[in-house]
């Protein structure tokens, strides 16, 4: 089949070839045929190796986190899919790899395509969607009546997670550039903060929450924000001792990340809040009322480009850039 993949850590660009066709191997895996996925910021971490205390992954190493395609076969003790159905999914972490034509994924990790969702729009989902969505519901506990900052609200996730909050009953609070101003307004924003004008931290309330997808300066300052008891989740922060433990690293890492993450640590306890590192997970039933919640139009998720397979190296250095104005998705197969 053919994929696109590296041989080592720190690959500068993308190798396009061929590689064997994986094979189910357990009884509750599904081999899909993929016919689109999309380019996430997470797969240039991981192809830079950046992410390699957390996942433990052979070489040579597809990339690519998620994905819409047709089952093209299923593990004896899989119930709820078929063959020739159309799916969408959020691989799994430890054996990552959708820019390829097939891959092998849990049961558990996909969800049925609605009828009525257009593909790209499918491909573009699974890991923004889970990650706000497990955000929100997971860490945050979010309920009717509180308040949520969020950071980056024009981004793939910021803006999933502006409408997710705003149907939740949250007063909805975000930042970005003064042109996505109106676009979020729309989306649910009760207030829009232009970062490159204003400090947020000057103009912003208190709120009960937090969320960050910039990490550093903004994510030590979000505690200036956050109220007593409140919680600051980032994705682009660094993980604490708490997480490496629950995640099941050893003593040795589960020191490392105490070390490393010790400020983050010291602003959150000065502003008596909760500190959480969000690492998400694939959950096919999560990805489910996602999908359903964007064909009835309730959810918006702005896809900015396709490319064909040929040029994934060009939609990669797209990503790279911070500019990509919505998701960039790879086009398989027809």
């Amino acid at each position: 089949m053919k994929a696109a993949y590296i041989t080592h850590y720190g690959q500068k660009q993308l190798t396009l070839g061929q590689l064997p066709k994986p094979s189910i191997t357990q009884p509750k895996q599904v081999l899909v045929r993929v016919l689109k996925a999309s380019v996430n910021p997470v797969d240039l971490k991981i192809q830079a190796g950046n992410l390699r205390p957390l996942l433990k992954l052979p070489m040579p190493l597809v990339l690519g986190n998620d994905y819409v395609g047709i089952v093209e076969a299923i593990g004896t003790a899989v119930t709820n899919f078929k063959v020739g159905q159309k799916v969408l999914g959020r691989i799994s972490k430890q054996s990552i790899g959708t820019f390829c034509d097939y891959l092998v994924d849990r049961e558990a990790n996909l969800a049925l395509l609605p009828p009525n969702l257009d593909l790209k729009q499918a491909a573009a989902l699974p890991l923004v969607g889970l990650t706000a969505y497990q955000a929100l519901f997971d860490k945050m506990q979010a309920k009717r009546g509180q308040s949520i900052l969020i950071h980056a609200g024009a981004g793939a996730v910021g803006s999933i997670l502006v409408q997710l909050a705003k149907m939740q009953g949250l007063t909805v609070i975000t930042t970005a550039s003064q042109r996505n101003h109106a676009w979020l307004t729309t989306l649910g924003a009760d207030q829009v903060i232009d970062y490159r004008h204003s400090d947020f931290t000057k103009v912003c309330p208190p709120v009960d929450y937090v969320f960050d997808t910039i990490g550093k300066e903004t994510l030590l300052q979000s505690f200036e924000v956050v109220k007593p008891g409140g919680k600051v989740v980032s994705v682009a922060g660094l993980p604490d001792a708490k997480f490496a433990k629950a995640y099941g690293l050893n003593l040795i890492w589960q020191g490392l990340f105490k070390l490393a993450s010790h400020k983050i640590t010291r602003a959150s306890h000065k502003a008596h809040a909760e500190y959480e590192f969000l690492f998400m997970r694939p959950d096919g039933l999560q990805l489910q009322r996602l999908a359903e919640l964007v064909v009835t139009g309730r959810l918006q998720i702005r896809v900015a480009k396709e490319y064909p397979f040929e040029e994934i190296q060009a939609a990669c250095d797209y990503v790279a850039t911070g500019h990509a104005d919505g998701k960039v998705i790879i086009k398989l197969t027809d």
